[in-house]
């Protein structure tokens, strides 16, 4: 060993994340890992279970590179990770125990030292429209814009150079889209960006110095501000699709309104918004609530129109599944497993990680309306008593679909047409995306001012002979 190679990384991220112990939360279902402030960090062993799986699947490093940079059973590891330290409101790490006083002084960090520092409520639909059983559940969270600080080193004898290049290649990995930590990374949650990077060679052989830099480095005392990872090509997303609501429009359930003018409304559906972490001159402040369309909810209403084309291209009618029991009518086609991927609850073995990655998108809005319902009784025709209600709306957003897909995707061809019918209806305003689509609140389509943007030549087709038996 004649020499250290130290890295440190200060991330962000960019949609909340989901870093959980595996227990549960009182009255959550998840439970964020914390450290002994009570403050939220990465374990060094998720960041390594992403980081070493991106490796074995990069076409130039592979396996073999996966084995000597993250070890074996039988070798061990190359890297050295340490935790990811979460940064305070003056972009500083927050190294060792401190005081409750400095945590409830600083805005950031007592925001995250809360039992609840931001949650999604999550609900499955059924094949009758209705929330399944038992498939309601609220996650914890992280908000967007928490930074940390991930440092690593390893040891080098100094004369192998494509071990020097390799460890670039595997840096890389860091900036590709598909490196996301925490839980449902393909439903929007746990993207990251890494915001400013430092390396640094320490050579031992004739450096008294060396000591005291390598101590210096683990205290964490100099953070970097600037990007020095070599420049990426940049990766594009399997779809990009500009989208308008035709009218008023509406997602999921909030509980703040939108229009400071309206605070004193009487409001009883509020579209979902959700804070976030913003940083100017590396000071960090708690922005104002903004609407998000969430990556799970987007998942959700392609599946069910892939699902629908997928049976309709594959001869499988209604009609023929008239006598099957509910638990038949609410299975999707196996076949679906290729793109959104299989958790079997039986043999564990058979599941499979989906291929598609949704993320959030944020949407841009001019102004709201408060619209005003209530419920005819169908026999006197009059408003029946206790069933007036008021929405909020938002008038023609914007916002922007991204889909992306695991490199080296190979669908058959009734699903690969089974994705291009839904992004046509989509294109087209055939599929509403939004909240009260039985009200009209979610019909959208195609912006007309931006790009329509799809690589059908990310995917391949392999045929599947099978493919009707299977999905029944």
């Amino acid at each position: 060993m004649s020499r250290i190679y130290l890295t440190r990384l200060v991330i962000e991220t960019q949609t909340p994340m989901a870093i959980n112990t595996g227990g549960r939360e009182t009255g959550f279902d998840s439970q964020l890992a914390r450290d002994a402030n009570g403050i939220p960090y990465i374990p060094a062993t998720s960041i390594a279970g992403v980081w070493r799986h991106l490796t074995k699947e990069d076409n130039k490093l592979g396996e073999q590179a996966a084995e000597f940079w993250f070890g074996t059973t039988e070798r061990c590891s190359t890297l050295t990770l340490a935790d990811g330290i979460v940064h305070n409101s003056q972009n500083k790490p927050v190294v060792g125990l401190i005081s409750s006083q400095e945590i409830q002084n600083d805005p950031i960090l007592a925001l995250l030292r809360q039992d609840r520092p931001h949650h999604r409520e999550h609900v499955r639909i059924n094949d009758r429209g209705v929330a399944a059983d038992e498939a309601k559940f609220d996650q914890l969270l992280l908000p967007a814009g928490v930074r940390f600080t991930v440092d690593i080193r390893w040891n080098s004898n100094g004369q192998d150079a494509q071990q020097e290049k390799e460890w670039q290649d595997i840096l890389a990995c860091w900036q590709k889209r598909h490196f996301a930590l925490g839980a449902t990374t393909r439903n929007g949650l746990g993207k990251i960006r890494v915001v400013a990077s430092s390396q640094q060679v320490l050579d031992l052989a004739g450096n008294p110095t060396a000591g005291e830099r390598l101590s210096e480095f683990v205290k964490r005392t100099d953070i970097p501000t600037q990007l020095d990872l070599t420049a990426q090509p940049q990766t594009t997303p399997f779809a990009e699709l500009p989208l308008q609501a035709l009218d008023n429009w509406r997602c999921g359930t909030g509980s703040s309104l939108l229009d400071p003018s309206k605070k004193e409304a009487n409001v009883n559906i509020i579209t979902y918004s959700e804070p976030r972490i913003e940083w100017h001159n590396n000071t960090a402040a708690i922005a104002p609530n903004s609407p998000v369309l969430c990556g799970s909810s987007i998942k959700g209403i392609l599946a069910h129109r892939i699902a629908y084309h997928l049976r309709k291209r594959l001869g499988i009618w209604a009609e023929d599944m008239a006598d099957c029991d509910h638990e038949t009518w609410e299975k999707r086609p196996i076949e679906l497993k290729q793109l959104l991927g299989h958790a079997d609850q039986d043999d564990h073995n058979q599941s499979v990680a989906g291929k598609l990655f949704v993320d959030d998108c944020q949407i841009d809005f001019e102004h709201t309306i408060i619209r005003t319902h209530n419920s005819i009784d169908r026999f006197t025709g009059g408003v029946r008593q206790g069933a007036l209600y008021s929405e909020e709306l938002l008038y023609q957003p914007c916002f922007t679909l991204k889909l992306w897909l695991v490199p080296g995707t190979s669908l058959s061809p009734e699903l690969k047409g089974a994705l291009e019918d839904t992004l046509s209806d989509l294109q087209s305003g055939l599929l509403p995306f939004g909240a009260g689509s039985g009200r009209g609140t979610s019909l959208v389509m195609q912006n007309q001012t931006q790009e329509w943007l799809v690589n059908w030549n990310a995917i391949t087709e392999a045929t599947n002979e099978k493919a009707k038996e299977k999905a029944l």
